[in-house]
Parts: structure tokens; C-alpha cells; sequence
């Protein structure tokens, strides 16, 4: 049997590719969406094997226990409590059994789930003892290393490192979850994070899950750069956004986009990479060419060298990244003029004046109203109700509030919005919302009562004077009711579906994802012309090459076509004036076929909106 220190030499030689998700590809292979997946290796232990093999066969040097979440605290909400040492160990056997002797084997943990302290009275004792039963059981199996991986608390992460080197001499690697604003479910920033890591008792750290490729190497490149050579790093980012479709999870960025990150991770010097949620054998699979493409490359430049010859670095391409009055609401705007509006996001704490400044700033070149997210991407915000009547009441300005069924129940969507009517709103976005497994409490429950048709329908009968059950309320709301329909989709028969359930419950106006050609405006506005109501077109405009390729190629309901995303390339260091171009082109070319437009600015970046604003006035 190998000593577990010939894992660290190894490092030393090659970068080694790890696996990819093992969650989400035992839901996709048909474990219960409700199980235990942990209790999957004693309950349907083929599921799991076939899984490693299947990495292995990708090009896998790395694999990882079935073991994430095998602590006695998340088992225990599965009644399982009491068979830690069982799931654990049958986990490495199992995957000892795909390894043979040529494959590393790496025994994972994951957060404790439960809230670190002060939220609860669980001290760090505790959470050690939990740490320590599992890893007791991983390495009495005989594991190469332990990898505790998707921390969100340096605090937890530091029970986790300790446990593991109190059990064995054995490496460590720990791995960190940040989400795209760059901190931790904790709210710990990049740099408190990178801190951590550089003192702390890991031979091995990095990044994993929160974010997709592209984020996710701009943070590993400060960590590096913080690191500087003092240990071993490791990445394995998610396969893009998540996005709640046909009762799951599903990832957008392909096996190619995926694996063209690997060059960047080699220039770090990032000594494991693999994938974590959504990532496939297939994705693994893409990432062993391009190493091995790298491999190759690298000895022909060593035999040239020794041979005398001249080398010269080829040029890379950087990768990225029914009844309503409609007097006071959208609708009487939409009547009468090409419309206008422009998404913003609230701010994370009570600071809002940057948010009204740019209000003023929006009103005064010509925008007719203001989208308010609701806590986008799941992650705490102000509430979009407040944020929309300051703009409304300081700066005259017109909003369309964006509301979900994520976090409320049929009470307080009711309540809420009869609350917003009062307060003088009167467009609504009705939306199911993001799931909060992917935001900044991953642990908050969705209440999901109601989708967005569900939403739909409140909306209407609270226009009606009636409650969801039909009781009869003490006056009406004036809603314009709003719904969001994807042009893009994959399964565009379904998205249709949606749209018309959207429309027969009550809905007013649509609108759509980012569309970046008149070809699916043009298919877009055939399929639904029966419905005659108003289109609002999204726009998201284009800040350079790697912002094209990063939504094209991650983010959910977003894509651009190749000419579009060339002419982002062959822009060069002017691609943000070209973003404008096209945005203001599509624009121009669609005036006489939709309402009015939806402009979603990357970033904050308003002044690309006023810009726009000026090319088609």
C-alpha cells in the first residue's frame, strides 16, 4: 500500500486531475432526490462504484469518497446518526475498488450543517468530536488524504484541519466556497479567507463549488498571488450558475468551456483541479486533453531547448469570462411610447444612495422605470418594496418590482403585496426565485407554496378585490402584472407552456431573457404573438470577450451567437464601446416588434445605459 506521503510527491511531479460532482450526478443517475446520498454507498453501492469508474475512465488521478455530508449532525436529520463509521468506511471501499493501485483516493468532508456559533450554543468541542469521528473512519480505511472542501467558516474549517491531524499523519487539503461577490456563506471576504489559508495546518488549499470557472480563477489568482508558493493549490469550480428547471438543479457550462479554464489554472501553478456541482465524467474527460495536450506541449519545448532550437510562445486566447386599470402603472406607459426600463439591484445593507443617484441619473436621460431584484441569486439584500417607493417618492421614478415565491408563504406574499400597493407600486415581476442552496444561507428553507403561475393568479385576484381563497379584501390593487419568459430555452415547447399558464392566470406583459439577434426576437415574437400583450426585450449588454463567453457559457438562459461573441473578440481593448453597439443595433432593430426593452447593466455600469440611451434616441 502507498504511505500517504507519496500523495504531497506526487504533487510535486504533475498536476493531477481530480473528479467531478457526486451529488448531482447520483440524483441524475436516480438516487432519491429526498435520500441520504451518503447512505447511497450501503444502500445502492453499484450506483456509486459505476460513478467512480466512470471518473476514472474520464482520466481521473483523483477521486473522492461519497462522504460529503457523512458527519453524525447532517446524518442524524436522516435518522442515520448512529451509522457514521459504516457510511464512511464502506464509502473508501468502494472506491478503493475502482481505484486499484494507480488512482489517489481522497476522503471528503463537508460543513458540519448546522450554524457556526454565536448563531446557536454548538461550541467548537462539538464540532470537533464530529470532524473526528468521520475522519477516524476514512483513514481507518485507508485513504491517501482527507479534503475537507466547501467550507463557508474559517472557524469550521480550523475544527476539520485539526481533527484530521490529530487522527494521522496525513495530507489535508482544505477548500473554501465563495460565492461571485467573493466571500463566504460566513460572510468572510477573499482576503480573510486567503489569510486563513496561507497559516493554516493544510498541506494542500483552494477553491470549490459557489462559483463557476470563470469567478472562480480570479479569485484563485489572488490566493496564489497571497499564498505565494507556501503550499499546494487546488480548484474545482461548479459548471457555472445553478438553476432551478424540471424539479432540479441544472448546470449550463459545457465540457469544452469547462475544460478551457485548465490553462489558466496550469499558469497559477494549481497543482489539483477537477469540478464540483454539475460537472460531469464528460467535463473531467475534456479537462484530461487539454492537460495532456499541455503535456505534450511542454516536453516539445523541452526537446527543442536541449536540441539548441529557438522557441517561441504561441498566442493563447484568454479565457473568461384582464381586467386592470392602467392609469399609475406600466401599462399606460407601454401605450404610448417605446418603454424603457433598466434592472437594479439592492444593496446588501441600508446604504441606498448610490442606488437613487443612479435613479436620478437613469430618469434623467429618458428610462421609464427601474427593476428591483428580489435578493438576487438567493442572497440577503434590502428589500426590494423599500428600495422601490424611496426611487418612486426621491426621484420620481417608476418601478417594477421583482417578487418571488422563494421566501414567503400564501400569507405573506399576500400581505407583502397588498403592503406595496399601498405604498404606491404597482408593476409587479412575478418570479418562483432562486433556490437558496446556491446563496449566502444555504441552510434557509424555500417556501415555494406557489410558483410563478401560482403568483400570477394572486396577483390578478388581489386586482379583483379577492384574496387567493376568494375572500372578498377591503379595496383593490392596481397591479400591472409582469412574467419572465426565456427565448433561449432548450425546451422551448415547455417554456411556451409556462408562458401560456402565465397568461390564461392573469398576466400582463412580458420579459425575456437577454437576446443578443433579431433571428430569435423575429422566432420570439411569432410564437407568441396569439397572446397580444406587451414584450419587453432584454438586453444585457456587453462588457468585453470574456463577459460574452462567461454568459454564453454559464449562466442559465443566456445565449449568444458566434458573431456576436467574434465581434467582441476583434474589438479588443475597445470591446465596451462594441457591447454598446450591439446593444443599441439589436434596439434600433427591433423598435417596431416589441414594447420596449429591458436592459440589464453588468455590473452596476449605468453609464452603458446612458450611452445606449444616446445611440437610439
Amino acid at each position: 500500500m502507498r504511505k500517504e506521503k507519496d500523495f504531497l510527491t506526487a504533487l510535486k511531479n504533475k498536476t493531477l486531475l481530480c473528479d467531478g460532482a457526486m451529488g448531482t450526478m447520483l440524483r441524475e443517475r436516480g438516487a432519491d432526490s429526498e435520500a441520504c446520498l451518503e447512505y447511497v454507498n450501503i444502500s445502492q453501492p453499484d450506483m456509486v462504484l459505476t460513478l467512480h469508474k466512470d471518473y476514472i475512465s474520464a482520466g481521473a488521478d483523483i477521486i473522492e469518497t461519497n462522504t460529503f455530508g457523512a458527519n453524525r449532525f447532517k446524518l442524524a436529520a436522516y435518522g442515520l446518526g448512529d451509522k457514521v463509521a459504516d457510511i464512511n468506511r464502506q464509502a473508501v471501499k468502494l472506491a478503493k475498488q475502482a481505484a486499484g493501485d494507480n488512482i489517489w483516493i481522497l476522503g471528503s468532508v463537508g460543513p458540519i450543517g448546522i450554524p457556526m456559533v454565536p448563531v446557536n450554543e454548538t461550541n467548537c468541542g462539538d464540532i470537533y468530536e464530529a470532524y473526528r469521528e468521520q475522519i477516524e473512519a476514512l483513514c481507518g480505511e485507508g485513504v491517501d488524504a482527507i479534503i475537507a472542501e466547501t467550507m463557508g467558516s474559517t472557524l469550521e474549517a480550523e475544527m476539520a484541519i485539526k481533527a484530521a491531524k490529530d487522527v494521522a499523519d496525513i495530507p489535508v487539503i482544505c477548500q473554501f466556497s465563495l460565492l461571485p461577490d467573493g466571500f463566504d456563506s460566513s460572510g468572510e471576504s477573499l482576503q480573510s479567507v486567503a489569510e486563513f489559508l496561507k497559516h493554516c495546518d493544510a498541506d494542500v488549499v483552494g477553491l470549490n463549488c459557489g462559483s463557476g470557472p470563470r469567478d472562480m480563477v480570479e479569485f484563485m489568482k489572488f490566493i496564489a498571488e497571497y499564498i505565494d508558493g507556501t503550499k499546494f493549490l487546488s480548484i474545482q469550480p461548479n459548471a457555472g450558475f445553478a438553476c432551478y428547471a424540471q424539479g432540479r438543479l441544472q448546470y449550463k457550462a459545457k465540457a469544452d468551456y469547462f475544460a478551457s479554464y485548465v490553462k489558466d489554472y496550469i499558469k497559477l501553478k494549481v497543482n489539483i483541479i477537477g469540478g464540483c456541482c454539475g460537472t460531469t465524467p464528460q467535463h473531467i474527460a475534456a479537462m484530461r486533453r487539454v492537460l495532456d495536450e499541455n503535456a505534450r506541449l511542454e516536453a516539445a519545448n523541452t526537446t527543442a531547448e536541449q536540441d539548441g532550437m529557438i522557441t517561441v510562445e504561441t498566442n493563447r486566447q484568454e479565457s473568461t469570462q384582464p381586467g386592470i386599470a392602467k392609469a399609475g402603472n406600466i401599462l399606460e406607459k407601454i401605450e404610448q411610447k417605446f418603454v424603457v426600463t433598466v434592472e437594479m439591484d439592492p444593496p446588501k445593507g441600508t446604504h441606498i444612495e448610490k442606488e437613487l443617484a443612479a435613479a436620478r441619473a437613469l430618469k434623467s436621460c429618458g428610462v421609464d422605470a427601474v427593476n428591483i431584484a428580489d435578493s438576487p441569486m438567493a442572497r440577503v439584500r434590502v428589500s426590494p418594496i423599500a428600495l422601490a417607493t424611496r426611487i418612486k417618492q426621491e426621484v420620481g421614478l417608476d418601478a417594477i418590482l421583482h417578487f418571488t415565491c422563494r421566501d414567503r408563504n400564501l400569507i405573506g406574499i399576500q400581505s407583502e403585496l397588498i403592503g406595496a400597493a399601498v405604498l404606491g407600486i404597482n408593476n409587479v415581476l412575478a418570479l418562483t426565485g432562486d433556490p437558496p442552496s446556491i446563496g449566502d444561507h444555504p441552510k434557509a428553507t424555500g417556501v415555494f407554496d406557489i410558483t410563478s403561475e401560482g403568483l400570477v393568479y394572486i396577483l390578478d385576484s388581489l386586482n379583483r378585490g379577492r384574496d387567493y381563497m376568494g375572500n372578498i379584501l377591503e379595496g383593490s390593487t392596481n397591479f400591472a402584472i409582469g412574467v419572465a419568459f426565456n427565448p433561449n430555452a432548450d425546451d422551448l415547447g415547455a417554456e411556451l407552456e409556462k408562458l401560456n399558464k402565465k397568461i390564461e392566470n392573469g398576466a400582463n406583459f412580458i420579459q425575456t431573457q437577454p437576446v443578443y439577434d433579431i433571428q430569435t426576437v423575429e422566432k420570439m415574437v411569432k410564437n407568441i404573438a396569439g397572446y397580444n400583450i406587451p414584450v419587453l426585450m432584454g438586453v444585457l449588454p456587453l462588457r468585453s470577450y470574456k463577459h460574452a463567453e462567461f454568459l454564453h457559457n454559464e449562466v442559465p438562459g443566456i445565449t449568444i451567437p458566434p458573431d456576436i461573441r467574434q465581434r467582441m473578440k476583434d474589438a479588443g481593448d475597445k470591446a465596451l464601446d462594441e457591447g454598446v453597439a450591439i446593444a443599441a443595433e439589436l434596439i434600433k432593430q427591433c423598435r417596431g416588434m416589441v414594447s420596449g426593452v429591458y436592459m440589464m447593466p453588468p455590473f452596476g455600469r449605468y453609464d452603458m445605459v446612458e450611452r445606449i440611451m444616446a445611440e437610439i434616441a
